[in-house]
């Protein structure tokens, strides 16, 4: 038997999209295609040793951890979690934290918590394409702020905050953003803390980068201006992405429904990662571990940034992060950058078109790179290809 499964979707499933629309399998390539898409740890930045290690030495310390418990997370790790970002200028009790598993999953239990049909949420533009997936299921309103070179811009903010329906949360990536690489000022971090006390709406901070500076670190996190703001931590990006170990920290008076709502969703992250994850942070290898990351991401960083003055410097701008993992690059305005994937593609060569990042999918002349995944020799190869395939698309009579 076969069932009527169209009839039998609930109308939010026509709602629930990839989290990306690029299917790069089906672009053509003359030659092995460079992706710029990733954005995560290369290889050689994950640490597979020291967590088979940490792994290792969890097991047979604790091998009740292979049980049922700890919803809320392993109280160890959440103390080292705390003291990280007491480092960083955030005072919090690791009472006021809850493992996840990766940021993600905490995006979605703040959703699950806050948003009901036909509210609205505010979020930059451009913004984290995995944010809008979660989003969009709950049949909310988008409005989106603009992001300059300095972050969002709070005027813009404070528009859609005196909107009415009052939206229901802020989500923003203040440091080193995802896609645009940019990083909100002192001056605006303490607007936008200011604006959303005063509309009262919450501040959801996904902070996945601020860990991965370059020559200095970032200003604090928005979480240490105001303690009602809802902070999104991972070890995805400094440490590996299969660990699908993050945290959010949110008022003490939330925390029981948060757990509440993690229980129902996957009752607990892994116990046995979190012990071993507690290792791998009491030791001064991590910091170590981060020094040669950032070492090694503000280099490639630099070879693309060359490349692209080298190849576009008439035809496209582009911002240069002082960390993370992207740069945000504009072409001439009305350039349809998935359009040109298409020919770029040709060339052996493929981006995150612009237009991913934004709730409407329509398309932009913007397009994303992301420089830690590949290494310097596809870094140049690519940014060179890059080039060519721009300039004949954009200069056909100079090609």
């Amino acid at each position: 038997m076969s069932l009527p499964w169209d009839r039998l979707l609930a109308e939010r499933a026509t709602r629930i999209r990839p989290s990306l629309l690029v299917d790069f399998d089906r672009l053509p390539a003359s030659d092995e295609l460079i992706l710029f898409s990733g954005g995560a740890p290369p290889l050689e930045c994950l640490p597979v040793e020291k967590i088979a290690r940490a792994l290792f030495d969890a097991w047979h310390a604790e091998p009740g951890a292979l049980g049922y418990g700890e919803p809320q997370g392993y109280e160890p790790l959440r103390a080292a979690i705390a003291e990280r970002m007491r480092q960083r200028g955030v005072a919090i009790d690791p009472d006021d934290l809850i493992v996840t598993n990766g940021s993600q999953q905490g995006i979605d239990l703040v959703a699950r918590l806050l948003l009901e049909a036909g509210d609205r949420v505010v979020v930059e533009a451009p913004t984290y394409f995995g944010a809008l997936q979660v989003f969009e299921p709950f049949d909310v309103q988008i409005a989106s702020v603009p992001v300059d070179d300095r972050g969002v811009i709070v005027e813009a903010l404070e528009r859609e905050l005196s909107a009415r329906p009052r939206p229901k949360l802020i989500y923003t990536i203040p440091t080193f953003q995802n896609p645009s690489g940019v990083t909100l000022d002192p001056e605006r971090r303490a607007a936008l803390v200011a604006l959303a006390e005063r509309y009262g709406v919450p501040i959801v901070e996904d902070d996945p980068y601020g860990e991965l500076w370059f020559d200095r670190p970032p200003p604090p996190p928005l979480r240490a201006l105001h303690a009602d703001v809802l902070y999104l931590g991972t070890f995805s990006k400094t440490l590996a992405p299969s660990l699908r170990i993050g945290w959010l920290a949110a008022p003490r008076r939330l925390m029981k429904l948060l757990v509440d709502a993690k229980e129902g969703a996957d009752i607990q992250a892994d116990r046995l990662l979190q012990r071993a994850l507690a290792r791998v942070l009491a030791d001064e290898w991590f910091e170590q571990h981060l020094a040669a990351a950032r070492a090694r991401y503000r280099e490639r960083c630099a070879l693309v940034l060359r490349g692209l003055k080298r190849e576009l410097a008439s035809l496209a701008t582009w911002n240069e992060p002082a960390g993370g993992f992207f740069i945000w690059v504009a072409l001439p305005e009305g350039v349809d950058t998935d359009a040109l994937l298409v020919e770029c593609a040709r060339q052996g060569v493929a981006y995150i078109p612009g237009s991913a990042f934004y709730h409407d999918r329509a398309p932009r002349s913007t397009f994303r790179l992301g420089f830690t995944t590949l290494s310097p020799a596809q870094l140049d190869e690519g940014i060179a290809r890059l080039g060519r395939a721009i300039r004949a698309a954009l200069r056909p009579d100079r090609a």
